[in-house]
């Protein structure tokens, strides 16, 4: 039952989110149309902000099983596209609220940890430095990050535009082929 009154509160607040800014929900909001009592809320929650952290961990795990599901990376950088843009507008709010550089971070968490194990995967033996290999997953984990949040593809066509994309960033320009064999 916790998990599905924290799903609910979760889905009410991005519900919420598709309307109108992060700063503006309340949990007075929140706990009138989920239909729980302030204490419920405080039992699985702090604040607003801890729902919003609650869903970008559920949704980062989400991520990375399924990326890491499929050998292709472009069937991955699907899965990446897609929920982008599924929840783009929901995105945009978090990362215009004042808690846009934790989120931002929690996103390149994300691309970071997939990123590093298509690395690991495709070279397990690669003599990189922790700080050279660091360096080279933030950096395209914010450039995948940025490309994601920038890009609204409405089509899938669009879509599988990007994947190609990022796939030729990831894996066929000369600093790329690094992340697969």
């Amino acid at each position: 039952m916790p998990a599905d009154i924290k799903r609910q509160i979760a889905d009410t607040l991005l519900q919420l989110l598709e309307k109108k800014s992060l700063e503006k929900i309340t949990v007075k909001e929140l706990v009138t149309i989920c239909g729980i009592s302030r204490q419920t809320f405080y039992y699985h929650f702090e604040d607003v902000l801890d729902v919003v952290d609650w869903w970008t961990r559920q949704g980062a795990q989400y991520l990375l099983e399924e990326s890491m599901r499929t050998d292709d990376p472009r069937q991955a950088l699907r899965i990446f596209v897609d929920y982008t843009t599924e929840h783009r507008k929901t995105l945009q709010h978090i990362l215009a609220s004042r808690w846009r550089e934790q989120m931002g971070m929690r996103l390149v968490q994300v691309f970071t940890t997939y990123l590093q194990d298509m690395l690991h995967r495709a070279h397990p033996n690669l003599a990189m430095s922790p700080s050279d290999e660091e360096a080279f997953l933030t950096f395209y984990a914010c450039g995948i990050s940025g490309m994601l949040m920038a890009q609204a593809p409405r089509t899938d066509a669009e879509k599988d535009t990007l994947v190609n994309q990022l796939y030729w960033l990831l894996f066929q320009n000369p600093w790329g082929h690094i992340l697969h064999s």
